[in-house]
């Protein structure tokens, strides 16, 4: 193989890698896993078999390069693999259920940023996960005396998507659906 055609491949590899971990990222802002849910844990035991195996090699002689060997692969496969329940909801995620729930409106909402933050956060508790969740939202949706919630997901074995929701006012009455969507920078 030449050189070229090694770099050209390496930064292909990179850059796939890349996209994979800005996509796998961006679901966690409306993929939920059911609370409990052991996957954080298989990761990292994944990850740190992977490490070993990769540091058992006969050429890795010294201990330290061994050691270095272990981290380098143990931090790659967890930044590649730490998201991978959530993509595996999305995926496999195919039968709609809507549900009702009692809310609470928090300032601010959930963060969507390092720093920044929604303008405010739909707060209940969801049965099918077991789970709190909070959503974004703004304070112009909320009607006055709205006391529920109906919420519109996408459930699999292993959690939910969370596609639209919408307030009941005070007189029971449905306002319109608004989808779940990462706020606007």
């Amino acid at each position: 193989m030449s050189t070229r055609t090694f770099v050209v491949l390496f930064f292909s590899a990179m850059a796939l890698w890349v996209i994979w971990l800005l996509f796998a990222t961006g679901l966690s802002y409306r993929v939920y896993l059911h609370d409990g849910a052991p996957d954080k844990l298989v990761m990292l035991a994944v990850a740190a078999l992977g490490g070993l195996m990769a540091a058992r090699y006969k050429v890795l002689r010294r201990i330290r390069t061994r050691f270095l060997v272990f981290c380098g692969v143990f931090f790659y496969l967890i930044a590649t693999l730490w998201n991978a329940p959530e993509v595996w909801v999305r995926m496999r995620a195919s039968e709609i259920v809507h549900s009702e729930a009692a809310f609470t409106i928090g300032h601010p909402g959930p963060p969507y940023a390092r720093y920044k933050h929604c303008e405010a956060g739909l707060r209940f508790y969801d049965e099918f996960l077991k789970r709190s969740i909070e959503l974004c939202t703004r304070d112009a949706l909320v009607p006055p005396g709205a006391r529920s919630v109906q919420l519109e997901k996408r459930v699999s074995s292993r959690g939910a998507i969370f596609t639209h929701y919408r307030f009941m006012s005070a007189t029971g009455y449905p306002q319109g659906w608004w989808p779940v969507v990462r706020p606007s920078r």
